[in-house]
């Protein structure tokens, strides 16, 4: 009866451990895929625009903004030059994060096409 009892013991305490490791692997996923708030993708579908072009999001929140199709593309904000990314991104799938730290609405375009309608907006909350 006392090995029985030991052998209880034991198979509880490692499932104790296995409870705590598969808790702590699922909320590393549920983290890092809740990385960014939204996703922006630049181009999209190969026309000039970004999709969506109009966004809203919570304080501190952060956006990724992803090539798509017809480089180059980038993105600034009307007077926010510390939040603008004006390096030229080429490649398809391409990507930067923005993180908006206070509220505000926030107009954003691409140089290279902003003639052609290439902007957009972010309200931030």
């Amino acid at each position: 009866m006392n090995q029985i009892t030991q052998n209880k013991h034991e198979i509880m305490w490692w499932m104790s451990r296995l409870t705590v490791m598969l808790s702590a692997l699922f909320l590393s996923f549920s983290l890092a895929a809740s990385a960014y708030a939204a996703e922006i993708t630049m181009g999209s579908g190969g026309n000039l625009i970004f999709s969506p072009n109009e966004l809203t999001i919570s304080v501190g929140d952060t956006v990724k903004f992803v090539n798509g199709e017809l480089p180059p593309h980038n993105m600034v904000v009307k007077d926010h030059p510390e939040l603008s990314h004006t390096d030229l991104a080429f490649m398809g799938g391409e990507s930067f994060e923005v993180t908006f730290p206070e509220s505000g609405d926030y107009e954003f375009q691409c140089d290279p096409h902003a003639g052609a309608g290439m902007t957009g907006i972010i309200h931030v909350q």
